[in-house]
């Protein structure tokens, strides 16, 4: 009898919060850095801090684990990915490749559109002025999907996507660049704004890769630097 109540409870439990919801909390806070690479993601744990059951907590890791945020031992258990430089380098060559063919595709913004991408380049600014981590990565990582949701080719862009996280959250390692400095440079989005209203498909792909030029030397310094 004990047994079926404690079943019945997890069950509605599990109900109240779906795996998703979790997932995408988790994400933010290993992208952000709160939860740290080789850093044990206890079931148990989670399901207290997310007021849920295991189950959901255990599909939510199964998501990450699909994306590479995440890796799973059988005996003990799941682990925030760890950085690694030969990852990272491999990580960039696919999204040149995957970005570079996505942004061909894009379709030119209209003008409410571009205005809400200025507004989301706007929030960026004052939340580095901040030093506000966790708010700056969700709007800078709703900057990206703006851009990237201008393509009509969606497989495209989820794999862009998935890919821009994996090597977003090794931004983790370094500083909020909260003054002018060739790291807040590596952030800056004038001039891909710029294209997008003169649209103009050169400038574009030339601003997009040398912000991703720019931040995978910034990666990669990091990593030699610390032995990985």
């Amino acid at each position: 009898m004990a047994a079926a109540i404690k079943n019945k409870t997890e069950v509605d439990q599990s109900k109240k919060v779906v795996p998703s919801t979790i997932a995408s909390q988790l994400h933010a806070m290993i992208a952000t850095g709160v939860y740290a690479p080789g850093l044990r993601l206890g079931q148990t744990k989670l399901a207290i801090q997310f007021e849920s059951s295991r189950m959901p907590v255990r599909e939510a890791l199964k998501m990450l684990l699909a994306e590479g945020l995440v890796e799973h031992d059988p005996n003990r258990g799941f682990f925030v990915a760890r950085f690694s430089s030969p990852e990272a380098r491999q990580l960039f060559q696919l999204r040149d490749l995957i970005e570079t063919e996505l942004l061909n595709t894009i379709e030119w913004s209209s003008k409410e559109k571009l205005t809400e991408i200025r507004a989301h380049d706007k929030a960026q600014e004052q939340l580095l002025n901040a030093g506000n981590r966790a708010e700056w990565w969700k709007c800078h990582r709703e900057f990206q999907e703006s851009i990237f949701n201008l393509s009509p080719d969606k497989i495209i862009v989820r794999e862009a996507l998935r890919l821009w996280s994996l090597t977003d959250r090794y931004r983790a390692l370094a500083p909020v660049p909260r003054r002018p400095s060739a790291e807040r440079d590596i952030v800056n989005r004038t001039d891909i704004i710029h294209a997008l209203a003169q649209k103009d498909m050169p400038i574009l792909l030339r601003a997009r890769a040398k912000r991703r030029n720019a931040f995978k030397i910034q990666v990669l310094e990091i990593l030699m630097d610390r032995g990985l």
